[in-house]
């Protein structure tokens, strides 16, 4: 099988995400689609980001899997490829291609000064609002087919520690879920 791994903090997972996720499935681009949380962020500390616990996170994701998506779980520290590694290693009998946002393309150099290997694997680039679409690199394909995901977690939890809306830009299961758990919520003064 053809497996498209969706790395991310999923922080929390929003609708661009399940957006990408069924155009790579309805396509017929992968087989399935595995959401890989990030369980350990190799820069939270510099970058100072602190994360909901990555058992909320993964309870998150579950709520909106859909047919031939699941949830797999890497938990070690969250480079790329290592988790490309891992799973290439684990479930040999598979083909696997690294799902990324084309925020990350001016950066990727720098990813593969710490990992040339990653060179070696196919990369999915799906297009997001605001971002260049290069320098795109000869593993990656981008899919300019994909709708452009104009939504963020980030702009998804700024909007809910002011108390904006979400609706369009979380599923309702998840909503629920973030409400349920008092997650992301405004912080008291």
């Amino acid at each position: 099988m053809h497996i498209g791994l969706f790395g991310g903090t999923f922080d929390p997972p929003h609708r661009g995400h399940q957006q990408v996720s069924q155009a790579l499935l309805e396509q017929q681009l992968v087989d399935e689609v595995w959401y890989v949380p990030v369980f350990q962020h190799p820069w939270a500390e510099r970058l100072q980001k602190k994360f909901a616990p990555y058992e909320h996170r993964v309870a998150m994701l579950e709520l909106i899997l859909e047919p031939n998506q699941k949830v797999a779980h890497f938990k070690h520290v969250s480079f790329t490829f290592d988790t490309l590694e891992f799973f290439s290693k684990q479930y040999p009998q598979h083909i696997f291609t690294w799902i990324m946002g084309s925020e990350y393309l001016p950066k990727f150099k720098d990813f593969l000064v710490g990992h040339p290997g990653l060179a070696l694997h196919p990369f999915y680039i799906y297009p997001r609002a605001g971002a260049a679409k290069q320098p795109l690199y000869s593993n990656m394909t981008l899919l300019d087919q994909v709708p452009e995901v104009a939504v963020s977690s980030t702009q998804v939890r700024e909007h809910l520690q002011a108390g904006q809306p979400v609706e369009d830009l979380l599923d309702q299961k998840v909503i629920k879920y973030v409400e349920n758990n008092r997650l992301y919520q405004a912080k008291e003064e």
